[in-house]
């Protein structure tokens, strides 16, 4: 069982879960440089620091068109968002979308949104990898690899990444695996649902 965690409770920080397949700073960037080595101590202080319980940082990226979109503005109108990084060339990211569409599907209209943010490197590999596989909610841009200042501050040192959050930008979950991530919404909305039952079966 998954729980979701409230922002007055401190919680240790989470490592990947078992099972759960990501593309790691190492695999990615053997050899790296030394300039490369403080951005990822850096990540990954970060990550650890991030943890449920805590309020994540307000950014602001450009989506395909151009356009700035503020993670605080998507958090004013949606119930629960998940920040998702990923890049085209991420097998596991990739493979977790399907899931992620039905549960927007079914959920979007209740107020469950993903903001997704590509760390390729280049417009063109970030347009093609949306384009391929037909991205429907939010989708920005970064850009610059594992080196961007928004990965870095979300401690971004494998992909998939991801952070669940509240409508007040804390953390209810991070990094769950995909089966286990759609768990956890199902179970939230449907409990808000459930809420209002009884006194609908009164009306009755």
């Amino acid at each position: 069982m998954v729980f979701l965690i409230s922002c007055a409770q401190q919680n240790t920080p989470l490592q990947p879960a078992l099972g759960c397949e990501h593309v790691s700073l190492d695999d990615v960037l053997p050899g790296i440089t030394t300039k490369e080595k403080s951005y990822r101590r850096e990540q990954q202080r970060n990550d650890k620091k991030l943890v449920p319980g805590q309020k994540v940082s307000d950014f602001s990226l450009v989506d395909l068109e151009g356009e700035e979109v503020s993670l605080f503005d998507v958090l004013q109108e949606k119930k629960t968002v998940l920040i998702d990084f990923w890049a085209s060339w991420c097998g596991p990211c990739v493979a977790s979308f399907p899931t992620l569409k039905e549960l927007r599907t079914n959920y979007g209209e209740d107020g469950f949104e993903v903001v997704a943010i590509s760390i390729d490197r280049t417009h063109e590999e970030w347009a093609e990898g949306s384009e391929k596989y037909e991205i429907p909610w939010i989708n920005l841009g970064e850009l610059e690899s594992w080196d961007g200042d928004v990965a870095t501050m979300y401690g971004v040192h494998f992909i998939p990444k991801s952070y669940l959050i509240d409508s007040e930008g804390c953390i209810l979950q991070k990094d769950l695996p995909i089966d286990l991530l759609e768990k956890v919404v199902v179970s939230s909305f449907e409990e808000s649902v459930g809420l209002g039952t009884p006194a609908d079966a009164d009306e009755e």
